[in-house]
Order: structure tokens, then C-alpha cells, then sequence
């Protein structure tokens, strides 16, 4: 009989989910092969149409953006379907959920108890919801009204409600807004036109801002930004004002600038035109016969540049005219004239040597300051002397003379004249300069002398001085007594020049003895010193004489005293009975005789027998060296 039916061993019959056609007479038969048995069982069902309970008409307010939920309890035998309609007329039951065609994924849900929930409701969920609950035996229904509370739009009203822009700049209108559900923006031109998204110069921003890039004057006025929800609208409005600076043409304002020019035949000549103004304006040049040129123009022969130069190359003598300059923008227009004079076979001025010079004149004779120039037309030449005092080829002073060729003669060169010395040579092609420093030469003078002879001990090092003045600075040089020459800072063996003239020698020695030259020269002229030194040095020589022999006892300490004289100082050694050299620098101690204290005193501090016999000591330098004896005996 399936599932839902089941009989049972004892006879017994199971129906599962009685439904209305499971009502009538059901016949139970028992048998056997002795006969059988029936008994007859009527099946009534007890059922009652679809109720909703608790119903009634209401009225449910929801702020905007929040969640809502109502409640569609139903009873009835069968269990009644629950179904809502919504303010739309979409139905929805527990077989389908509601759908928005995508726009917004699940925005319903409908529970199997019968309830039917929703999140972030806006406007489009206000009105009329009906639940219906229905079986097979009837149907009932009920009504909520949904209403959407909202907040009407709010701008933020800043303290700053006009701006000024400089034309051709951006300008930037804020426009914050709050309000539930969110308002929609747009803003109202001066022009009464509505802008709600970005086109042309406008750029509407996601946050309701405004920009307008590269202002214009015709883009002052007010603007009016609009916020509107179905709670209202609110409004909030600033004033533009475009300002426009007038351009300036190589940074002056005039209406009409000229200027002269020249140029050379088949050469290339520049005018600059440079123009600067609120908004960039716009440059144009005006060529001989009415050709207008605007920036940037690219020619055979004539280039405009975009900074507004114009470039003009391979001159023609038909060149020789009016070349004007218009810079243009909404503040006005500056015009520059340039009248153009092409000239042949001109050469602007060039010195023979283009460098500048250093000169040492010598004090009280006439010194000539070259200044070779080439040019055609032949240049005119003009001095500016150190104090700023101009000459020029006319009248001269009874100090200095310009010559036939440039040159500045100076008749009797004293120390005031030394400085800086400016040649220029002009002509109607160009002009240039050049600088002469003039010095007055002043032979060398040696301001360090050490008078008589200088000593040293042997070994030590000694620094000769040798300290020069002189114009231009002297250069020095040492002589030493074996005639090698040293002329320039160096650190060479045994010898050290410093950049002050200092010699030094190191590590003396008895062959540096002699005289030594210091020179100190330039172009002047020179100075000497001779610097005698002399090395003291002798060889060694023991001062005490030690006694021919000690006699001692076992154990008692015996002191052997050695002095020596002598440059260098003479190294102090002893040699033991053994032939054993025994030092100051020699740290081992050996039949229990310790290192001697300083000055070469040997002490032996527990004498043994052993210990007698020859003890020598010895004193050596570089020079040469002495020796004593004695002789102990240990008892």
C-alpha cells in the first residue's frame, strides 16, 4: 500500500498523513481453511477551514534603511498554505522566495511558520502587505500597512560661501550631505542649467562636490547645490568670482613696446615674447605682409616657439621690418613692436685672447695692459679701472693712456694701481669684456732668520725655518751641504718641506753637518739665507772605573755601578762570567741575577760560587764604544 500505509502482524492498519481522501468504511477480513470472519470500521475526519490568528488591521511605522518583520500564524485542518502579497502585487509563498530581478539579491524571506522578513527598507517597501493562510476548506487574510519613516537632506553649511579664482585655475564647491534615505544632488549653474553628473568642464563627484576646471570670466555667479530626498530638499549656494590678469610680455604690462634690433646677413636672430597672465594667454606673431603666426609655428626659415619666441634663421636683407608681437587673453592683450634692421657683412667683437689675465708689474716703471680686439665696425674700446673710472679712446689723464690698439698704459705703476682691470669693446653687432688683474711685483723678503749656528744632538730631528714674502708669492727652495737641490713640498728620505718653506731633517747624523741655503724667488727677483748646522756627537766613554777585583760571601748582594758619556747615548750592556750578554732589554734571569735597575748598575742579589769570575761591562753608540772589568770571588 506504500508508505504512508502499513499493516501490521497483529492485524492492525497505520495511516500516515490522513488527508480527506483517506475517509470511508474500511473492511478488516480474518481467514482460514475452517471459514472466516469481518468486521466493518468507518473512518470520519474532523476538519476546519484555513484561520489566521491574532488578525487584525495594523499600521507599522520603520525608519528608512532599517529592518521589518510581521507575523502570519495560521490554523486549520489541513494545515493551511501561507502566501503575502506585496505593495507591488508580487506574491510570494514558501516555494519561492521574492526576487527583485537581481536589483538586490533576497530581499525577502518568508519563514515556513509564516513570517515574512525583510532588511534595510526604503521607500519602495511602503504600503499595503495582505498574508493569506488557505486549505481546502477555506481561506482568510490579513492587512498591514507599512509606512517608511525618512530624514529629510541636510547640507553642511560652511562658514565660506564665495571664492575668487584666477582664470584658467579650478574651482572646487563642497556639498555634504546627510539625510535618510540618501538624497539625490545636482547643482544649478549661473545659467540656470542642472548639472547632476560630469560633462564637459564639469566633474561631479560620488560626494556631491562640484569642480569646474580652467574657469572662465563668463563662469562667475552663483552656484546652487540641491539636495532632495522624500523627506525634502535643502539647499546650499556660493558665489564665483573669475578674476583675469592681463598678460605681461617679458615681464611688462603696455600696450604697445618698441624696440630696435639688429641683426647679420645670413645669420639667426631671436625675439623673445614671453607672456605670462591670468588665464595663459595666447601668443601670435604678426610678420611683414599681414601673416599671422600663432604659437607654436614650425617653418622652413621662421620658427614660433611655445614659450613665444620667435626664431628667424638664414637673415635676409628683406628683413628689415615690423615684427609684432600680440598676447591675448580674457584680462586684455600687451603688443611688442620689434623693428628689425638687417645689416651686411658686420662682425661683432672678439678679443685675440678671449681669457682673462694675471699680470705682476714692476713697482715704478710703465706697465701696457694688452687688449687686442677684431670687429667690424672697428669696436670702441673703454677701460673700467678698479675704482669704476671709464676711458674710453677720447681725451686721456696724465696717469694712463689707451693706445692705437686697445692698449691701457699705465706710465708710472704704483701700489694703488694694483686691482681689476675691465676691457670692453663695443660696437653696433654686440659687446664684450674681459678681466686683467694687475699686481704690483715686490722681490722676495725672507721674514724668518735664525742668526748664527744652529745645533742639534746627534739622532734628533731639527727644523730649519724659512718664511718668505714677496709679490707674486716666492717660490722656496733648500741647498742642502751635499748640494741636492729641494724645490717643492715633498717628503723625500730623511728631508720634509713644508708648504710654509719649513725643512726638516730627521734622524741626524754627523754627515749633516754644513751649511744650508734657503731661496726664496719669483719674478721679481730672490733672497737667500744660509742656515749653518752642526750635529754634536762623540762616541762613549765610562766615567767610573770599577775595581780590579770584589771579593763577597755566599748570599750577600753585590752592586756593580757603569756610567758612560756620549752622543748618541750610549747603550749600557754586561757580559756574565759565561761570555753571556746580559741587557736592559734583556728580561731573562739566569743563575738568579735580576735585570740591573736604570743607569747600567748590575745588582746581584744571592751570589754563589758559581757566580765568580770576569764581569764586563760595555758602552757602544753609533761612534764607537768603551768597556770595564772586575773580577768577583764568591767564598
Amino acid at each position: 500500500m506504500g508508505s504512508r500505509i502499513r499493516v501490521y502482524p497483529n492485524g492492525s492498519l497505520s495511516i500516515g498523513s490522513v488527508t480527506e481522501k483517506d475517509g470511508g468504511e474500511y473492511l478488516c477480513a480474518a481467514r482460514n481453511k475452517m471459514g472466516d470472519d469481518l468486521i466493518l470500521m468507518r473512518v470520519s475526519l474532523r476538519r476546519r477551514p484555513a484561520k489566521i490568528d491574532h488578525k487584525q488591521h495594523f499600521k507599522k511605522q520603520v525608519f528608512h534603511g532599517k529592518d521589518f518583520q510581521v507575523d502570519c500564524k495560521a490554523s486549520g485542518s489541513p494545515v493551511p498554505a501561507i502566501s503575502w502579497s506585496l505593495p507591488d502585487g508580487t506574491m510570494i509563498n514558501n516555494a519561492m522566495q521574492a526576487d527583485d530581478s537581481g536589483h538586490r539579491t533576497r530581499r525577502f524571506t518568508l519563514f515556513d511558520n509564516g513570517t515574512l522578513y525583510f532588511n534595510r527598507v526604503g521607500m519602495a517597501e511602503e504600503g499595503d502587505y495582505t498574508c493569506y493562510a488557505q486549505n481546502t476548506l477555506g481561506k482568510d487574510e490579513m492587512k498591514v500597512h507599512l509606512t517608511v519613516v525618512t530624514a529629510a537632506p541636510r547640507i553642511q553649511q560652511g562658514h565660506k560661501t564665495s571664492t575668487r579664482v584666477r582664470a584658467g585655475d579650478t574651482a572646487v564647491f563642497d556639498c555634504e550631505v546627510t539625510g535618510e534615505p540618501k538624497p539625490k544632488i545636482f547643482w544649478l549653474l549661473p545659467s540656470n542649467d542642472m548639472i547632476s553628473f560630469s560633462r564637459d568642464r564639469y566633474t561631479f563627484h560620488t560626494n556631491g562636490s562640484l569642480s569646474i576646471n580652467k574657469v572662465k570670466l563668463l563662469d562667475s555667479g552663483e552656484y546652487v547645490c540641491v539636495a532632495r530626498n522624500p523627506g525634502g530638499d535643502d539647499t546650499k549656494m556660493y558665489k564665483l568670482d573669475v578674476v583675469s590678469k592681463p598678460p605681461l610680455i617679458n615681464g611688462l604690462y603696455t600696450n604697445k613696446t618698441v624696440i630696435k634690433a639688429t641683426a647679420v646677413r645670413h645669420s639667426k636672430k631671436h625675439f623673445d615674447c614671453r607672456a605670462e597672465g591670468t588665464p595663459s594667454p595666447q601668443i601670435m606673431w604678426i610678420m611683414p605682409d599681414n601673416i599671422f603666426l600663432t604659437a607654436p609655428y614650425y617653418g622652413s626659415r621662421i620658427t614660433v616657439h611655445n614659450n613665444g619666441t620667435l626664431e628667424i634663421r638664414n637673415v635676409r636683407l628683406s628683413d628689415s621690418a615690423e615684427f609684432i608681437c600680440v598676447a591675448r587673453n580674457e584680462g586684455g592683450e600687451s603688443v611688442l613692436v620689434v623693428q628689425l634692421e638687417v645689416l651686411e657683412m658686420l662682425r661683432r667683437p672678439t678679443f685675440r685672447n678671449p681669457f682673462n689675465e694675471k699680470i705682476v708689474a714692476p713697482l715704478g716703471k710703465a706697465t701696457a695692459l694688452n687688449c687686442s680686439v677684431v670687429g667690424n665696425p672697428p669696436p670702441e674700446i673703454i677701460w673700467i679701472l678698479p675704482n669704476g673710472t671709464q676711458f674710453s679712446n677720447g681725451p686721456q689723464n696724465s696717469q694712463h693712456l689707451i693706445a692705437s690698439n686697445g692698449s691701457l698704459i699705465i706710465y708710472k705703476t704704483s701700489r694703488d694701481d694694483a686691482g681689476k682691470y675691465r676691457c670692453a669693446a663695443r660696437n653696433k653687432v654686440g659687446y664684450i669684456e674681459k678681466l686683467i688683474v694687475l699686481e704690483i711685483g715686490q722681490k722676495p723678503v725672507i721674514l724668518t732668520y735664525t742668526p748664527g749656528t744652529v745645533y742639534c744632538i746627534s739622532g734628533d730631528s731639527v727644523s730649519l725655518h724659512c718664511v718668505a714674502d714677496g709679490s707674486p708669492k716666492p717660490n722656496i727652495k733648500w741647498t742642502v751641504p751635499s748640494s741636492y737641490v729641494i724645490d717643492r713640498p715633498q717628503i723625500n728620505g730623511k728631508y720634509i718641506l713644508h708648504e710654509n718653506g719649513t725643512l726638516v731633517i730627521k734622524d741626524t747624523t754627523a754627515y749633516d753637518r754644513g751649511n744650508y741655503i734657503c731661496k726664496a724667488q719669483n719674478s721679481v727677483g730672490h733672497a737667500l739665507i744660509t742656515v749653518p748646522v752642526m750635529v754634536v756627537a762623540y762616541p762613549p766613554r765610562i766615567t767610573n772605573r770599577l775595581p780590579r777585583s770584589i771579593l763577597t760571601r755566599t748570599g750577600v748582594a753585590v752592586q756593580l755601578h757603569c756610567v758612560a758619556l756620549g752622543v748618541p747615548k750610549p747603550e749600557i750592556t754586561w757580559e756574565m762570567p759565561d761570555h753571556s750578554p746580559f741587557s736592559a732589554a734583556n728580561k731573562v734571569r739566569t743563575h738568579g741575577i735580576p735585570p740591573f735597575p736604570p743607569r747600567g748598575t748590575l745588582v746581584i742579589q744571592n751570589p754563589q760560587t758559581s757566580d765568580s769570575g770576569i764581569y764586563k761591562c760595555t758602552a757602544k753608540n753609533s761612534l764607537g764604544s768603551d768597556y770595564a772589568t772586575t773580577y768577583i770571588q764568591v767564598i
